[in-house]
């Protein structure tokens, strides 16, 4: 067997695998939260980005982590935080051993900002940073009851497939939702700058546990029974915190780049 054909029965053996937690946002959801980003950078910040991104921008290195995530199956859990419903809030305990967004997002920020690291693992990090601050304003990824909604069958606008997985709450928070708006990428992120000017949006702390907590208690605000129908109510309900954790998103990933890369 050759290895291409090993390559591909691995990929499609991974595929049937249970997923941990669905993705955090589709691609269109990080894209939008790195185009937000990427217009909120100061100068330094897009020079010194340059050396990792080339000619590129964030939003190309936006899903990265999403793409090796089965070849590294122990970065899963950096991908969200299980904060129970009846719980206070964030708690170290439910981010053993810093497996978890939180203490990524911590983490990597701390190696981009470090110019003693090596470029390859300062750009690895940059690729993980994007990413996950886009999967902490996703709310069902600081939820940990029914592994962040994934157990909760739901049907969508009629539809009980998503894709090619049957639907449940968590999918529909990663993409059903941004696709029901029937607004592709960049013209998404124009109208949520519009917001964000209209509103005088501001990221607000850098601080991911502040960002876990408000997402665990929008969650919590969003949650249904299982087999509930998410019809037009719950979308035209939803969709003004899908917008403002995007916006939201996007503005706190500029605001720690450019707080990382001034020096």
């Amino acid at each position: 067997m050759g290895f291409r054909l090993i390559r591909a029965c691995l990929a499609g053996f991974f595929l049937l695998l249970p997923h941990p937690q669905a993705w955090a946002w589709g691609s269109e959801g990080h894209r939008i939260v790195a185009d937000i980003a990427w217009d909120h950078l100061n100068d330094t910040t897009l020079q010194k980005l340059r050396q990792y991104l080339g000619d590129n921008d964030l939003a190309s290195i936006s899903t990265w982590p999403d793409d090796i995530r089965s070849a590294r199956p122990a970065t899963g859990p950096w991908h969200y935080i299980d904060i129970p419903s009846d719980a206070n809030g964030y708690d170290p305990k439910y981010c053993p051993d810093d497996n978890c967004v939180v203490a990524q997002i911590n983490k990597f920020a701390h190696i981009l900002g470090d110019p003693s690291q090596p470029f390859t693992t300062r750009s690895e990090a940059l690729k993980y940073l994007v990413h996950f601050v886009g999967d902490l304003s996703q709310p069902f990824h600081a939820m940990g009851d029914a592994r962040g909604g994934n157990d909760i069958p739901v049907t969508v606008f009629g539809s009980s497939q998503c894709g090619d997985y049957a639907c449940n709450l968590h999918a529909v928070w990663d993409s059903e939702l941004i696709a029901h708006t029937g607004v592709r990428e960049h013209r998404y992120a124009r109208q949520l700058e519009e917001m964000i000017a209209a509103d005088h949006l501001k990221p607000g702390p850098t601080d991911p546990v502040a960002w876990a907590n408000q997402s665990w208690q929008l969650s919590k605000q969003a949650w249904v029974q299982p087999q509930t129908e998410i019809d037009q109510a719950y979308y035209e309900r939803e969709r003004p915190v899908v917008d403002r954790q995007l916006a939201l998103a996007g503005l706190r990933l500029a605001q720690i780049l450019n707080d990382e890369l001034k020096n």
